[in-house]
């Protein structure tokens, strides 16, 4: 147990340090006051996660579905923050959490995602978004199912598709009636995020852990062409199945 505990905790905080140091290195951040603020406090954060979460999958039996109370939770709790502060003069706020490096800035994301901030993009359209996050989200979703259905509905691949769900949500909700996402805390000079990010982010590594717990990404690698091309054939027979509404198979 000792050994999944160390396994779960390192996964969260090198993926977080790794990217971080690209983000440093490429910013040419030197300041050494910043740089152990910057790396260590999200790092003990994300272990203190990785701690909950492999206790949680200790403690609780994984049920099949989706649960909607959880993401109804979770995704109130990130839109209404985001109506409070929409409810305050909100363009003037600016509270330090942790000189220099954490702030809350919000700052309204008019395109929509964080994606198109990455791709430098200077506008967008919400519609566009809507239905892009919507066709991604159902192809995760499907994925997910083909995943359950084939192989076991594990803790670690159950919170992914939770997290992501919830991020999607939060994501459509923003595109829909906020006319964008308001992000609020501020890495500086990085970036500024929001509750629904950290949701992403930390599906990601749900998805990580997972992946790492079944050796899959060694399996998909060192798979036959001919299994590859089978297990491609059964997943759009699945897909296809799913969306055969009303009909018998």
């Amino acid at each position: 147990m000792a050994k999944k505990y160390i396994r779960n905790l390192s996964i969260f905080v090198l993926i977080w340090l790794a990217v971080m140091v690209i983000y440093s290195v490429a910013s040419k951040v030197t300041d050494l006051d910043y740089l152990w603020k910057f790396f260590l406090l999200p790092a003990i954060f994300l272990a203190a996660i990785a701690a909950l979460a492999t206790t949680l999958e200790y403690l609780f039996r994984v049920n099949k579905g989706i649960n909607w109370i959880f993401l109804l939770v979770v995704v109130g709790i990130d839109q209404g923050i985001k109506a409070w502060l929409f409810s305050l003069d909100w363009e003037s706020i600016s509270i330090p959490l942790i000189e220099p490096v954490f702030y809350i800035e919000p700052t309204h994301n008019t395109l929509g995602s964080y994606l198109w901030v990455l791709l430098g993009l200077k506008q967008g359209s919400h519609v566009l978004n809507i239905i892009l996050f919507s066709l991604i989200g159902i192809v995760f979703i499907e994925v997910w199912r083909f995943y359950v259905h084939r192989k076991r509905n594990s803790f670690w691949i159950n919170g992914f598709i939770h997290l992501f769900l919830a991020g999607l949500a939060a994501n459509l909700i923003d595109n829909a009636f906020w006319g964008g996402s308001l992000d609020y805390v501020t890495i500086k000079p990085f970036y500024t995020f929001d509750l629904k990010d950290l949701y992403i982010t930390l599906c990601e590594l749900f998805l990580i852990t997972e992946l790492i717990d079944n050796r899959l990404l060694k399996r998909f690698l060192s798979m036959p062409k001919e299994d590859s091309k089978r297990l491609n054939r059964e997943f759009f027979q699945f897909v296809k199945r799913d969306f055969r509404v009303g009909k018998k198979n």
